[in-house]
């Protein structure tokens, strides 16, 4: 599949972007599932759930994101690309610590950590991965809303 082509969304971005949105939006929604199933006390479905949804969306962001965003130039220096940048700087960098806390956080879950970075409680932990994949969930529609050439996710 190539990722360049018009996307199927027909918004003007291309296919990746596209993909992107769709997918993490999907990832988000399911993530919300899983904190619902923990609220009700149905803490193993939410641990699966919660641990899908961690592996897919790495797996998402580095090969529709990271992999695209090292492949991608950009030479203007306009007031409106700077703030296209900050916004997509600060979408990344939210987006890569909610991401690499979440894939801890599922590791740990599992039991596939060793013993001494364990911790006991999981509450905050959770809880800010959460926050912060849900506002870097909403920063990438909004790159995605606002981005100047529509053609990078």
């Amino acid at each position: 599949m190539d990722l360049e082509s018009p996307g199927f969304l027909n918004l003007g971005a291309d296919m990746g972007a596209d993909i992107s949105l769709v997918s993490m939006v999907l990832i988000g929604l399911l993530l919300i599932f899983g904190v619902v199933m923990a609220v009700q006390g149905k803490y193993e479905i939410h641990r699966y759930v919660q641990t899908f949804g961690v592996f897919l969306s790495t797996v998402l962001v580095f090969y529709l994101m990271v992999m695209r965003l090292f492949g991608q130039s950009n030479d203007s220096e306009d007031a409106t690309n700077t703030f296209f940048e900050m916004l997509l700087l600060t979408h990344i960098l939210l987006g890569s610590i909610a991401v690499l806390l979440g894939v801890f956080i599922a590791l740990r879950a599992n039991g596939w950590v060793p013993k001494f970075l364990q911790f006991q409680t999981y509450k905050a932990p959770m809880r800010l991965s959460y926050g912060l994949y849900m506002v870097a969930l909403f920063l990438g529609v909004w790159v995605y809303v606002v981005m100047p050439d529509r053609g990078m996710m």
